[in-house]
């Protein structure tokens, strides 16, 4: 509800801003020359740009984040606006005394640039979303171990394992959490060892339980000297 309530402020606005700059061109005493008209559509086809620049940088996506990523692409948009209004404002007042060419040349390099801009900016913000969407993505796994290990030691359901637990949580705790392909294998293998770890603990197996823990601990150490080394060669 409150999306589509700010949705219909921006289009009050843009269509308030579209009758005001209307009624000063048509209501000033400028000739009503080509470079007037000229003007007048370049102004209008800027106003109309105003649609897919508010869609895109507002109303794309979802949450506070992807609002915030869409402020540069709102402030090409509107700066764009804005030099074309006051440009066209003061051709429209010398169409008199100019030649057709040189405003529609200007009009042309101002709609290309703004053009480029907006490309810009939202590659910009698409590439920043992807890149977050993958850094979740790429610590989920070493986050779900980490708690699979915290709810084992607080269970503690095998007390004499209940410290090697509490060191194996806190290993996962302290370990790199971001995963990478280089990592897929061991951390295979370390997802195989918390399966067994926990049929163990359900079990009340204490010697497996230990022995388990032990080896996930070796295997957590071996995945993080690798984690390192893949580092090192970036």
């Amino acid at each position: 509800m409150e999306r589509k309530t700010n949705e219909i402020r921006w289009w009050i606005g843009l269509g308030a801003v579209t009758v005001v700059y209307n009624v000063i061109a048509f209501a000033l005493p400028f000739g009503k020359t080509a470079v007037f008209f000229l003007s007048w559509a370049f102004t209008m086809a800027a106003l109309a740009a105003q649609v897919y620049v508010i869609r895109t940088a507002f109303f794309k996506g979802e949450g506070v984040r992807s609002k915030l990523y869409g402020f540069p692409i709102a402030r090409v948009g509107l700066l764009y606006l804005a030099v074309q209004v006051v440009l066209g404002l003061v051709f429209m007042a010398l169409g008199t005394v100019i030649p057709f060419w040189l405003p529609l040349v200007l009009y042309v390099i101002l709609m290309g640039a703004a053009l480029i801009g907006l490309i810009t900016t939202e590659g910009a913000r698409e590439e920043v979303e992807r890149q977050e969407k993958k850094l979740v993505k790429d610590v989920s796994r070493m986050r779900k171990f980490q708690a699979h290990t915290k709810m084992l030691f607080r269970e503690g359901q095998i007390p004499e394992a209940k410290e090697a637990l509490r060191e194996l949580a806190e290993a996962f705790q302290y370990s790199d959490p971001v995963s990478s392909e280089a990592l897929r294998e061991i951390e295979d293998t370390l997802a195989d060892d918390m399966a067994h770890l926990q049929d163990a603990v359900a079990l009340l197996e204490k010697e497996k339980a230990l022995e388990l823990c032990w080896k996930t601990r070796r295997d957590l150490e071996k995945r993080n000297q690798i984690c390192k080394l893949h580092k090192n060669e970036r």
